[in-house]
C-alpha cells in the first residue's frame, strides 16, 4: 500500500523535525547608552508608506471586523492594490511592492476567483499582477508562527522560513488572513499574544515588508481597538489598527441606503494610528457582486463573487446648480423671522412669531423635496466648508444672546453647477 507508506514516511520524518531542537538565538548585543544623534529634521528619511497612512514598512497593522463583513475582501483589495500600484480604493499607493496573501481558511481555488472578481471589477490586467502577487493556503500547509513545545516554552517553527521566502521574492507586504491560524497559543494569554504579535513584528523588521494581520472582533463591540477578540497585546503590539463595520440601520437611514442593500455597505474606522493622525472620517465600501463568466454544463451559472469597491454617499444636491443653492442660501441668511437666525441644528425651537422652526435645514426641505437626513447631511456639510458659519447673536424679542447660522458670502459656490465638496 504506497499511500500507507507515505503516511507513515511522513509521519516519521515530522516527528525527526520535532525532535530536532531549533537553533539556539544569536547572542544579544552589549547594551549601552547611546547619545542621540539629533540630525537635521530635512535629513532624516520619512517613513516608508505603503498605502495610505495603514500600511508601513516594518511595521504591523492590523485589521479587525465581525465575521462575515468583508475584512478579508478589503485585505485582498489592498493586496491587489499594492501589487499593481493600482489605487483601486482610492487610498494612495505609495510604493507598488511584491505581495504575498496568507489565506489560511479556503482553498486556492477560492483565492483565485476572489482575485480574478477584484481584477474585472476594477479593471486591473493580469500583467499588472503577473509575478508580483503570491498567494498562499492554510488547505495545502499550515502555517506555525508560534507555538508551545512540550515544555510549555514557546516556539516559532515557520518564522525563518517565512523570512526566506519574503527575502527570496522580494516581498514587500504579507498579509495575514486569519492571524489566529497563524499560530497555536491561547488568545486570551497577554504574555502568548504578545509573543505571536511579536513573531510578526520580528519578520516585518528582518525582511523590510509590511505585515496586515486580519483578526476578528467580539460581537457587538464598538469600533475600539478594545474590541480585538482575545488579549489586548496584539492591537497593543501594531502601529497601525482599523475597524470595518456593517453599515447599521440608522446609518442607511441618513444616508438613503435602501434597507435591502444595507448589508452590501460597510464602514472603515482608524481605531489606532499611532504613526500618523486619524483620518477624520470613516471610509465606506460597498460589495459587488461580480459575475465570473464560469459557466460549464454541469453549472450553468458559473460562479457570482463577491468584490469590494470605494464608495461615497452621494450629494444630497446632485445636479442642483449653483444659482439653485444660491437662493436657499439667500433664504438661510434672511432667517426664519425678523431679528432671528436660523440653527444649525435640527434641535432649534419655532421662532417666537410663529414664522417657521429655526432648524436652517428646513429650507432645504422646502426648497428641493430633501428628507430631513439629507437636509442634516447638506447642512453639515457647508458647516465643515466655512459656507456657513456659527456665530452667537442678540435676540431683541427674546433679550438674550443665541447661536445661529450667517452664510460666508465669500464661499458661495459659482459656475453653472454646485460644488459637490461642498456636499
Amino acid at each position: 500500500d504506497t499511500s500507507g507508506l507515505r503516511m507513515r514516511l511522513a509521519h516519521t520524518e515530522a516527528e525527526s523535525r520535532a525532535a530536532t531542537p531549533p537553533p539556539p538565538p544569536p547572542p544579544e548585543p552589549p547594551l549601552a547608552a547611546v547619545p542621540a544623534a539629533l540630525p537635521d529634521p530635512a535629513t532624516i528619511p520619512p517613513r516608508e508608506w505603503l498605502y495610505g497612512t495603514r500600511l508601513i514598512r516594518r511595521f504591523v497593522s492590523v485589521l479587525a471586523a465581525p465575521g462575515g463583513v468583508g475584512k478579508s475582501a478589503l485585505a485582498l483589495a489592498q493586496a491587489v492594490a499594492v501589487a499593481s500600484g493600482r489605487p483601486i480604493l482610492n487610498e494612495r499607493v505609495h510604493h507598488s511592492v511584491p505581495v504575498w496573501v496568507m489565506n489560511l481558511e479556503d482553498p486556492q481555488e477560492e483565492q483565485d476567483r476572489r482575485v480574478a472578481a477584484l481584477m474585472q471589477l476594477h479593471a486591473v490586467p493580469r500583467d499588472a499582477l503577473a509575478g508580483r502577487l503570491f498567494l498562499h493556503s492554510g488547505r495545502s500547509r499550515r502555517l506555525t508562527m508560534a507555538a508551545l513545545d512540550e515544555t510549555q516554552a514557546i516556539v516559532h517553527p515557520d518564522a525563518a522560513a517565512v523570512a526566506a521566502a519574503c527575502r527570496a521574492r522580494g516581498i514587500g507586504l504579507v498579509v495575514v488572513d486569519p492571524f489566529v491560524k497563524s499560530h497555536r497559543l491561547d488568545e486570551n494569554s497577554n504574555a502568548q499574544m504578545d509573543a505571536a504579535a511579536t513573531a510578526w513584528a520580528e519578520i516585518a523588521e528582518a525582511t523590510g515588508a509590511a505585515i496586515l494581520l486580519v483578526h476578528h472582533v467580539r460581537k457587538g463591540a464598538s469600533a475600539d481597538v478594545d474590541a480585538a477578540r482575545g488579549a489586548k497585546s496584539l492591537t497593543d503590539a501594531a502601529r497601525s489598527a482599523a475597524l470595518l463595520a456593517p453599515m447599521t440601520a440608522e446609518e442607511a437611514e441618513h444616508l438613503s441606503v435602501p434597507a435591502a442593500e444595507r448589508w452590501r455597505y460597510v464602514r472603515l474606522d482608524d481605531a489606532k494610528a499611532n504613526l500618523a493622525p486619524r483620518a477624520d472620517n470613516a471610509r465606506w465600501f460597498r460589495l459587488e457582486t461580480v459575475s465570473l463568466g464560469n459557466a460549464t454544463e454541469a453549472y450553468p451559472s458559473g460562479d457570482a463573487v463577491a468584490a469590494i469597491a470605494a464608495w461615497k454617499p452621494p450629494s444630497p444636491l446632485r445636479g442642483m446648480t449653483a444659482a439653485d443653492c444660491n437662493r436657499a442660501l439667500d433664504l438661510i441668511a434672511a432667517g426664519p423671522g425678523e431679528g432671528v437666525a436660523y440653527s444649525a441644528h435640527r434641535t432649534g425651537r419655532a421662532s417666537q412669531d410663529g414664522k417657521g422652526e429655526r432648524w436652517a435645514g428646513r429650507v432645504l426641505v422646502r426648497q428641493f423635496g430633501l428628507d430631513d437626513n439629507e437636509a442634516a447631511r447638506v447642512i453639515a456639510a457647508w458647516l465643515k466648508s466655512g459656507l456657513l458659519a456659527e456665530a452667537p447673536y442678540h435676540d431683541g424679542k427674546q433679550r438674550k444672546t443665541r447661536l445661529g447660522v450667517r452664510v460666508i458670502d465669500a464661499r458661495r459656490p459659482t459656475g453653472s453647477n454646485h460644488d459637490r465638496s461642498n456636499a
